[in-house]
């Protein structure tokens, strides 16, 4: 979309193409893909509940049952409590979310709270609590 304007601005107002315009293109280019690129992947099992938010996480991040304190599916405001939708840090903990209001609340031992936003909010309430009894 970005190149579409780019070419429509050129061909209305032609100027001539020089390095600042390529790097400024290129720059705008990679910067749409690496927000295309942004996915979130949740599995919870018998081992605790798996993120892996790439592109800020290479590997998936476990949070074992027996290191929480504990663990619940909640609807949120992603705005008001963290400032929107992505990898966020605020006073609330971390949160991990790509769009809507439903997240795995996740609270560890040591006392740091994460939001892991979910579609899927029926059936990670259902297997988050089957899994109740494995929490500190």
């Amino acid at each position: 979309m970005a190149s579409l304007v780019g070419i429509f601005i050129y061909q209305r107002y032609p100027i001539e193409v020089n390095n600042e315009f390529i790097i400024t293109f290129g720059v705008l280019g990679l910067v749409v893909v690496f927000l295309f690129s942004i996915h979130l992947v949740t599995r919870i099992d018998v081992n605790g509940i798996h993120v892996k938010m790439f592109p800020f996480h290479l590997r998936k991040v476990t949070y074992a049952w027996e290191e929480l304190y504990s663990a619940e599916v909640v609807e949120y405001s992603p705005i008001s409590e963290y400032g929107g939708w992505g990898f966020r840090i605020s006073t609330n903990g971390k949160a991990f979310s790509v769009e809507g209001n439903k997240s795995i609340k996740i609270q560890t031992s040591d006392g740091k709270g994460r939001k892991i936003g979910t579609q899927k909010f029926e059936e990670a309430k259902a297997v988050v609590s089957s899994y109740q009894e494995q929490i500190k």
